[in-house]
């Protein structure tokens, strides 16, 4: 009876012994496979994200280019530091943009990568590798910056003393004869536009659509020929007819005119080198971009204009125009009887 319990105290010991075993194995085979993966991730360095560069992300380039040489900033973005970041302080404390658009992308990246973007006509890809950021991250901050640089644009793009003379032509015997109350300049198409819709509109209509318009605001500019005479606008002649001293006056009024007329042509050259994306075509964005495009060129031209005295661009076209009033002030016409404008 005592062998017989004996044994079945054994067997009953062997059993436990064999689950402790079981229980042993199943430890060690747990700890081989965390040691097996610990190696694995100590030996297999770990994925880097396709962006990855020396830079952490798009601020650190920027703080790059502010810190860095003076040069650096102007071939980039057109602006030195104190100018760019006047340009990011007047979008932010008028409501325009917000100092932290997105919670990887600040003020000045947003800012810094649209002012890329127009003056060097870069694609998105390129700018999302130089800002370390997917290409829809730039393609969302390029469209909403260029909304509020729309905005910026209502500030600094509209007609300025236009009840004064414009001092070119106040001081400027000859150009007073005829233009002492223009108040601008109106001529052709200079952007090239892409767009899938087929047809155009004549210069004609598309002004005569704008005069219709009661909240326009449109001012009355002199115009080049493809426009027609009307109360408050001038074209040149198209043909000289009538005496000589008629033909005489004529043709130096349209030389005059042209002279008015050719500060758009000068204006738009001096835009578009500041900003080559505006030579287009621009294909890859929709039309509705390309009208921000093209306006929020136009504002950041202004403000070239008024905080950038000594741009390049400004100082050449400066002294082109001296040139040319210099070339025709000398020449006088004797206004023996009034020009027929109708003619």
């Amino acid at each position: 009876m005592d062998n017989q319990w004996h044994i079945q105290g054994a067997l009953l010991d062997d059993e436990l012994d064999d689950e402790e075993l079981d229980n042993v194995l199943m430890y060690v085979v747990l700890l081989g496979f965390i040691f097996f993966f610990q190696d694995i991730n100590q030996q297999v360095p770990r994925r880097r994200r396709v962006r990855d560069s020396a830079f952490s992300g798009g601020g650190d380039y920027v703080l790059d280019l502010i810190n860095g040489h003076e040069d650096r900033i102007i071939e980039n973005m057109r602006l030195d530091v104190p100018q760019f970041l006047l340009l990011c302080n007047l979008l932010v404390d008028r409501g325009y943009w917000y100092a932290y658009p997105s919670q990887r992308v600040g003020v000045h990246e947003s800012v810094a990568l649209i002012l890329m973007c127009l003056s060097h006509d870069e694609r998105h890809r390129v700018l999302a590798e130089q800002f370390q950021h997917s290409t829809e991250t730039i393609d969302r901050h390029v469209r909403h910056v260029l909304r509020a640089l729309v905005r910026l644009g209502r500030d600094l793009v509209r007609p300025r003393n236009v009840d004064d003379t414009h001092p070119r032509i106040l001081n400027n015997t000859l150009l007073m004869l005829w233009f002492r109350d223009c108040v601008g300049a109106l001529d052709g198409t200079h952007i090239s536009a892409w767009c899938r819709a087929e047809g155009s509109a004549h210069d004609a209509r598309i002004l005569q659509e704008t005069l219709l318009d009661p909240g326009s605001g449109f001012p009355m500019p002199p115009q080049d020929a493809a426009y027609r005479n009307m109360p408050g606008f001038m074209t040149p002649f198209r043909g000289v007819r009538g005496t000589h001293h008629e033909r005489a006056a004529k043709a130096l009024f349209s030389r005059c005119h042209a002279l008015i007329r050719n500060i758009i042509e000068r204006a738009f050259g001096v835009l578009k080198k500041h900003f080559p994306i505006l030579k287009g075509p621009m294909q890859n964005y929709l039309i509705a971009t390309q009208n921000n495009i093209v306006l929020a060129c136009c504002a950041l031209h202004n403000f070239l204009r008024d905080y950038v005295p000594n741009d390049e661009y400004f100082n050449k076209e400066a002294a082109n125009e001296a040139f040319a009033d210099a070339h025709i002030v000398g020449k006088q016409v004797q206004m023996g009887q009034p020009i027929d404008m109708s003619q």
